[in-house]
């Protein structure tokens, strides 16, 4: 046997004890001592089960199927490293091990009620162990192999060395106000129990809000699509538990200061685990296998799933009915523009806004219950977030500047009115430059506002000590977050450029000529261009490749970075074709263009649903005639989907095709592509790009780690 195996199996064995040592503790506390010592026992044991792991990787032992799926032996150091939480055991090991090093901080801070506190933190760690038993990183292959079958490519990034440990760092910390919750549950003692979990709710927010922003920068850096976040399903299991963490932080505050809220605390805590534990259902269960390209194959492990996650809920619901109706709590103020009362807006907009993303990522479990499996559209998730970000921000533009109890209106008007009119102003300014969508501006207008009054109460408390502005560093950071995103993500731009090798083409104020394709040692080509902008020329090498491991064609952007905006070149493919030119056409409603002998009018849009779930096809009827004939062509999208889809039409004389390259919708237009071949000519090494224009992207990074560490102060503040 295997030594990882049978420390794994040694780390079960004084887990179980230390379960049941903690439980008989509840009313015997001689046998605390056993089971603490039970406790560090089974640390030891999973940590050499995990170095073991480590070893094995380090050392190319391709006997253990894992290692075999997982990694080569031309895998850089990091990357072998990094291989240990490649797939499902690794990380369940990795997240037992966070796990059990977390529980020696909660043994010392838990105090008198480390008993109910450890015996529930301990079952979560069951729960982990029984499927690592059922699945085991140390099974071995029937017959040992010279060579690994290799790492995902996508995961060969020096990010991927820290966005899993992170968030699977933040699920462990999540089991901590579990279990203080439901221990104060059980022992009907609520006076000290948000003080201990404060800091711990503050520590998961910063670990899993610090794996949801890396893996954003990651994708955004490393996929191509331009993207950094795209409602995945296994991206939104570890959005909603943050989300209901943000909305827990915000209600310990009240019941820290006048014991209120008591019932939603605990309630709180208690979901924003299950959610873990759901979130780990649906994403290690093969359900979403069709509709996430994260999702896990099935292990064989759902009974097991299934079983913990009723039964942590079946606990839950029952000492929270045995115990909420006697449970006495202090009112909040009944002024509704009081700061007390504005945090509970927050709350609840934080609350619904869980609510609708588990929803939605829900949809395929639903679905596949009722009907046919089937997800919803990005369109839905839009939909429901742009309103609620709305309501968020216009809570944050007021809650600084209110009283805590009672606000004297006439002295808010006062604070209120310098925020509003530099937002106004801000606002009208972007309305001039281009943002026309009522929503955007309601949305801009309310966080401008909140950043401007988070700012002058960041300065104003700044003179008590930097951790004393954590709250308000935490909303700068939120807000200049929802800027960052409207931008980018709203007024982003982009196009599909074809560059033949030689010739340069200008894009926006830039010049870009492909050179050649660049072959590469580890097989993960790359493609030369020279960039140039402002006079000066460069050599950038964004990579194109045909993956052995996955089967497909790869694909890693050029980011140029700038201050106001980021320039994103993303290789799409390398192909040899005829000579042709490419014009942009823009035509409103009735107008008309000429070309090869063809009249081409834009007679009115077409709009109907796509077969797939909330997609939308969008298509620009077109009538097209000539001497001696007409007809209509309808060149079209499918929206709703990672990426519009474009299908294009071919005139008559085949040559000439038409591309619906965009939707102007404020002013009833369409841009259309005309491609036309050059007949005779030879084939050229052509490469495909999309170029994009993401204004003003920084402020979403800069906003992100001011979250952090806004989450990191309150922490040290919680701490001390």
């Amino acid at each position: 046997m295997l030594l990882g195996q049978a420390t794994l199996y040694l780390t079960t064995v004084f887990t179980l004890l230390a379960l049941a040592l903690y439980g008989a503790s509840l009313k015997n506390n001689r046998l605390l001592k056993l089971a603490r010592f039970s406790f560090w026992l089974a640390t030891f044991f999973c940590a050499i089960s995990s170095f073991a792991l480590l070893y094995a990787f380090l050392t190319h032992d391709f006997r253990i199927s894992y290692v075999f799926g997982y990694s080569s032996s031309d895998l850089p150091l990091f990357y072998l490293i990094s291989s240990f939480w490649a797939g499902q055991e690794g990380s369940f090991l990795l997240w037992l091990l966070i796990g059990f090093l977390l529980g020696l901080f909660v043994i010392k801070s838990a105090k008198e009620e480390q008993a109910p506190v450890l015996f529930y933190f301990t079952l979560v760690q069951v729960f982990i162990l029984f499927m690592l038993l059922k699945k085991s990183p140390f099974e071995l292959l029937p017959q040992a192999q010279t060579e690994g079958r290799g790492l995902n490519p996508l995961l060969q990034d020096p990010w991927m060395v820290v966005h899993p440990p992170l968030v699977f760092l933040g699920y462990a910390a999540l089991t901590v106000p579990f279990a203080f919750a439901i221990a104060a549950l059980q022992k009907n003692n609520f006076d000290t129990w948000y003080k201990r979990a404060f800091p711990w709710v503050s520590f998961s927010i910063l670990s899993l809000g610090a794996g949801i922003f890396v893996g954003g920068f990651w994708a955004y850096k490393v996929l191509g699509w331009g993207g950094y976040w795209g409602w995945d399903p296994v991206e939104n299991a570890s959005l909603i538990p943050w989300l209901t963490s943000l909305a827990l932080v915000h209600g310990l505050i009240l019941e820290k200061v006048q014991g209120s809220l008591r019932k939603t605390n605990l309630f709180l805590a208690i979901i924003s685990f299950l959610l873990v534990v759901y979130g780990t259902f649906l994403t290690r269960s093969g359900v979403l296998a069709d509709f996430s390209v994260h999702s896990f194959a099935d292990l064989g492990i759902n009974a097991y799933l299934i079983f913990f996650m009723l039964l942590f809920l079946a606990v839950s619901i029952g000492l929270m009915l045995g115990r909420f109706p006697a449970l006495k709590v202090q009112k909040t103020s009944t002024d509704p523009i009081s700061q007390q009362k504005f945090i509970i807006y927050v709350i609840w907009g934080l609350a619904i806004l869980s609510f609708l993303v588990l929803l939605g990522t829900s949809a395929p479990l639903i679905t596949k219950i009722l009907t046919q499996p089937s997800n919803v559209a990005i369109s839905y998730y839009v939909k429901i977030s742009l309103p609620l970000a709305v309501l968020l921000v216009l809570f944050l533009s007021f809650s600084p500047l209110l009283d805590w109890q009672k606000t004297d209106l006439t002295v808010l008007r006062k604070k209120v009115l310098l925020p509003f009119i530099i937002a106004l102003a801000l606002t009208l300014l972007s309305y001039l430059w281009g943002v026309k969508n009522l929503s955007h501006l309601l949305l801009l207008f309310f966080t401008l506002w909140a950043l401007l009054s988070n700012l002058v109460r960041f300065f104003r408390k700044l003179p008590e000590g930097l951790v004393q502005t954590a709250g308000f560093m935490t909303h700068l950071g939120f807000a200049l977050l929802v800027i960052g995103i409207l931008f980018s993500s709203g007024y982003s731009r982009s196009q599909r450029v074809a560059l033949e090798k030689g010739k340069p083409q200008t894009i926006e104020k830039f010049q870009l000529t492909y050179q050649g394709e660049i072959p590469e040692q580890n097989k993960q080509n790359s493609v030369s261009l020279l960039f140039a902008e402002n006079g000066k020329s460069r050599e950038v090498r964004p990579k194109l490749y045909f993956s052995d491991y996955t089967q497909e064609q790869m694909r890693k952007p050029y980011i140029r970075r700038g201050f106001t905006f980021d320039l994103y070149l993303a290789p799409l493919e390398l192909r040899k074709i005829a000579s042709h030119s490419d014009s942009a056409v823009i035509l409103g409603k009735g107008e008309s263009f000429e070309i090869s002998g063809y009249k081409v009018t834009f007679v009115d849009y077409e709009m109907e649903p796509h077969t797939e779930g909330g997609q939308m096809k969008i298509g620009a009827k077109l009538s097209v005639s000539s001497n001696d004939s007409s007809l209509t062509l309808v060149p079209y999208q499918i929206v709703g989907g990672e990426e519009p889809e474009f299908h294009d039409v071919t005139l008559p004389d085949g040559q000439t095709k038409i591309i619906l390259e965009k939707i102007i919708a404020d002013s009833r237009q369409i841009g259309l592509i005309v491609h036309t071949e050059a007949q005779g000519a030879e084939p050229t090494e052509t490469l495909l790009i999309e170029v994009s224009h993401k204004p003003l992207i920084n402020l979403l990074w800069l906003g992100g780690v001011l979250v952090m560490l806004g989450s990191l102060l309150s922490i040290k503040r919680r701490v001390s």
